[in-house]
């Protein structure tokens, strides 16, 4: 599989999340859309189904700014994204810095994401 750059729907998710509008990064799921994490916690969910789940778990996010997605690499099979990213942001109750590497597997239908495997763990969110 070669690299390819980022689809324009991917980028435009990915900056709406720097800017801190949730609402905008998940228009691009489907309204049955899962979204699992892998590596969750214990005590941190390892699915989300549907897009109001998913929309009421990423308000959570409002607790940290994402400031950049830098070294995004993409490849496609098919229907599904493999996206590798490093993610630079800041703790906002702290007011320090983070980075975070991320892996996910996109599947992406008929113009929205259907499931999205989110192979991160919140607890393993280094200094930036």
């Amino acid at each position: 599989m070669t690299t390819i750059a980022a689809p324009a729907w991917f980028r435009a998710a990915l900056d709406a999340l720097c800017a801190g509008d949730i609402a905008a990064f998940v228009a691009m799921y489907d309204d049955h859309a899962v979204h699992e994490f892998p590596f969750a916690p214990e005590g941190r969910p390892s699915r989300l189904d549907g897009k109001p789940a998913i929309a009421a778990y990423m308000q959570g996010l409002a607790a940290i700014r994402f400031e950049a997605f830098e070294d995004v690499r993409v490849r496609e099979a098919g229907d599904e994204l493999i996206v590798e990213a490093n993610g630079r942001g800041t703790r906002l109750a702290t007011d320090t810095p983070f980075f975070h590497q991320y892996v996910w597997f996109i599947t992406h239908v008929d113009g929205r994401v259907s499931h999205f495997r989110d192979y991160m763990n919140p607890l393993r969110m280094r200094p930036g």
